[in-house]
């Protein structure tokens, strides 16, 4: 099936506005509702950040993206630092390097566009002030349109390495780049999720024709909104177990010092600093039984256990 871009632009698509604070309910509702559909949680420490392209090249030097993309810098930035503050496993950042002497490609896409697009694109130092990777993060370099094929495949022997299951994509160009390289992450047989209002193309019709042939074909899509309630949700999910956990851990402990028949001295104290109750527990020779291989089960000595219990 071939589509038709003169065709959407008669259809007078109605572009959802980008900004966090202005999308369109019917964007925010077909994202509610391709997320309801997936019942995988979405596990920080198994997912990791994609940046595809992010560079001068295909932002501050091209027009018709910032054109139609006014909010593309503040929904990114908003994006790579919820990332960042819920602790996702893994930020890697993509970037373009394209020449005739490693791009065979580079050719024929310079022929067809005959210098309209600039072909060549040399990766420098130089980043845009709303998307910077810290000296933690990974950098890697393609000579194609998709992120796996770059660097002898580093990406993917990456994401494994990590243990990643779930790849979050976003970039530029949503039609070109960022699209391959969601479609390989996706072939690879990890979970992909596009960050839709995280992306840009040249022209809006490009970028809304990619999400209504892929999207929820092969990969999920995602607002950046959509994606930060769910990050925070999951971490607070993360810090109630672990507290369970410590909880659990430390009651079995005492239980188990409290249920061996030993001389011991338990004293109630009254916190005059902070008002708590406390229960120090002083156990001198708590020697346990010797079991048939005669080996000593516990030793302690002269140990005290404070726990501190607020009212």
């Amino acid at each position: 099936m071939k589509f038709n871009f003169k065709s959407s632009q008669n259809q007078k698509i109605s572009p959802a506005t980008s900004s966090s604070s202005s999308r369109s309910s019917s964007t925010l509702s077909s994202s509610k509702t391709l997320g309801s559909q997936c019942s995988t949680t979405l596990d920080a420490s198994k997912t990791a950040l994609l940046i595809v392209d992010v560079q001068p090249e295909y932002w501050s030097d091209c027009p018709p993206v910032r054109r139609d993309f006014p909010h593309f810098p503040q929904n990114i930035s908003s994006l790579i630092q919820s990332c960042r503050q819920h602790q996702t496993k893994r930020i890697i950042w993509i970037r373009a390097d394209y020449s005739y002497e490693h791009s065979p490609w580079l050719h024929q896409f310079s022929r067809l566009h005959e210098g309209r697009i600039q072909p060549i694109v040399r990766p420098s130092n130089n980043w845009e002030k709303f998307a910077r990777p810290l000296e933690d993060e990974i950098i890697i370099t393609k000579t194609s349109w998709s992120a796996t094929t770059g660097d002898k495949g580093r990406l993917l022997d990456t994401l494994k390495q990590d243990g990643i299951d779930t790849v979050l994509v976003c970039g530029l160009i949503t039609s070109v780049c960022v699209q391959h390289s969601a479609f390989g992450v996706f072939e690879a047989g990890y979970r992909t999720i596009l960050v839709q209002d995280a992306c840009a193309d040249r022209g809006r019709e490009r970028h809304e024709a990619t999400l209504s042939l892929y999207g929820d074909y092969m990969y999920e899509l995602r607002t950046v909104d959509s994606l930060e309630a769910e990050l925070k949700e999951q971490q607070q999910q993360r810090e109630v177990k672990v507290k369970e956990e410590k909880k659990g851990l430390l009651g079995g402990f005492v239980g188990n010092v409290m249920g061996h028949k030993h001389r011991h001295q338990c004293k109630m104290v009254k916190s005059k600093s902070n008002d708590s109750l406390a229960t120090t527990m002083s156990i001198d020779d708590c020697i346990s039984t010797i079991d048939e291989a005669g080996e000593d089960e516990m030793l302690a000595e002269n140990r005290t256990i404070h726990v501190a219990l607020n009212r």
